[in-house]
């Protein structure tokens, strides 16, 4: 059968071939996979103490919850890896619509998570919009940046910069935490896509004059004014005392709560300065080897070391040297996700792997960073370990992508070593 005939092949006959279904794309990145989910796994189960009692469930139904997530994970994985990859340059623009229609749904369909609305409620479960929102943004940027020549200022704001204040400016009514990630990740992808300098320190500096003027704005206003009589521009603002709380707090070293100084703060943010405290000393406990494998004593009183906090849990019962050995799996993936954005053959898919690389990446750091108290607490999970859900089916899906772009990669440059190979036969 000749190539040609081979492409025209109906994708329901040609999923019946083995060939179909052999696992291609970069290992290492299946391996990276693989050992993350393992780490899950054994990592939740063993913190899921406070999640169980909470709950009135044994640890055992903590750790098959933790198990389907896992396997409806990998499975969503999978399928986005199946899939052609020129199919995502097709669905990239109605992807980043639906997000942008999620988040507005968000705004008035959302359900509170651990006092902010990051979710919508579809039947018995919690649709997690910002992490769709994340991957949307990403293949949007791709696709446009490869489908239109940015050669003046106002393209460059029409077609980049107005959705990515858009998409910041609906996630920041719900979490400030998250849409500063989501500017950060932005402003990697212009500086790796090589956008012109001016452009993107116009951006920055723009940026940070807008952060300014809405922090000055928010100053103005009455803290303790209940939600049910904010008007709509008002709510924009609500994440921001959070923010505030969590900045104060950490350039405080910890302080505010030890010294009674939690007059105007919220029963959230108390819980958060708890937890951070708790963290320090699981870090601390830790020391180099840890304590074992379901030794750890902070997981009784660090209600979220399953998820937001699940970094210093690690090191407590693995120690530095298991630390370590997360924060290594992902530098290897950042290096593995950089060399194959460099090797594909299109700019949308350079562009998307090394930009879903870096959302994967710059997520876990923070985390890590938070975790290890060297910046303020976001409440970022760590991908593919924290307790699962739809962040992290969706996570799983970007991963699904980055390895269905580099399966693609793959196969086209081994058939120009077949054709370079017969024309010198």
């Amino acid at each position: 059968m000749s190539q040609a005939t081979t492409k025209k092949e109906p994708l329901l006959k040609r999923m019946q071939t083995k060939e179909f279904w052999a696992l291609k794309g970069d290992p290492v990145i299946w391996l990276i996979v693989l050992l993350l989910a393992i780490i899950s796994i054994v990592s939740v189960f063993s913190a899921s103490s406070f999640l169980a009692n909470s709950r009135g469930i044994s640890k055992i139904d903590c750790f098959f919850e933790q198990l389907k997530y896992v396997v409806i994970g990998l499975a969503f994985l999978i399928v986005c890896y199946l899939v052609p990859a020129k199919w995502y340059r097709t669905l990239s623009f109605p992807i980043f619509g639906l997000s942008l229609i999620l988040l507005v749904l968000l705004q008035f369909m959302g359900v509170t998570l651990n006092g902010a609305v990051r979710g919508i409620r579809i039947g018995s479960h919690t649709l997690q919009v910002f992490e769709i929102a994340k991957v949307g943004l990403v293949l949007y940027l791709a696709r446009v940046w490869e489908a239109v020549d940015i050669n003046t200022f106002k393209r460059y704001f029409l077609l980049i910069l107005l959705p990515i204040i858009v998409v910041c400016g609906l996630i920041i009514m719900n979490s400030f935490s998250t849409a500063m990630l989501v500017a950060l990740l932005a402003i990697l992808i212009l500086f790796v896509i090589g956008i012109k300098p001016w452009y993107l320190w116009a951006t920055i500096g723009g940026g940070i004059v807008v952060l300014v003027l809405l922090f000055g704005i928010y100053k103005t206003m009455d803290p303790n004014k209940p939600d049910s009589e904010k008007s709509s521009i008002e709510k924009i603002f609500n994440r921001f005392g959070t923010a505030e709380g969590r900045v104060k707090d950490f350039i405080g070293g910890g302080r505010m709560e030890r010294s009674g100084d939690t007059v105007d703060l919220t029963q959230e943010q108390l819980d958060e300065m708890r937890q951070s405290e708790n963290a320090k000393i699981a870090i601390s406990e830790g020391g180099i080897f840890g304590k074992g494998p379901g030794k750890s004593t902070q997981r009784y009183s660090l209600s979220m070391a399953f998820s937001d906090f699940i970094y210093a849990f690690i090191v407590e019962e693995y120690g530095l040297l298991g630390g370590i050995f997360v924060l290594l799996l992902y530098i290897w993936f950042l290096n593995r996700g950089i060399e194959l954005s460099t090797k594909c053959n299109t700019e949308f898919g350079g562009i998307t792997v090394v930009g879903l690389t870096l959302l994967i990446v710059a997520q876990a750091m923070l985390h890590i960073l938070v975790n290890v108290r060297l910046i303020p607490i976001t409440g970022h999970t760590l991908p593919l370990i924290s307790h699962g859900g739809s962040a992290y089916i969706v996570l799983c899906g970007a991963f699904g992508i980055i390895l269905s772009l580099s399966r693609t990669q793959i196969e086209q440059t081994g058939k120009k070593l077949q054709g370079k190979t017969a024309k010198n036969a």
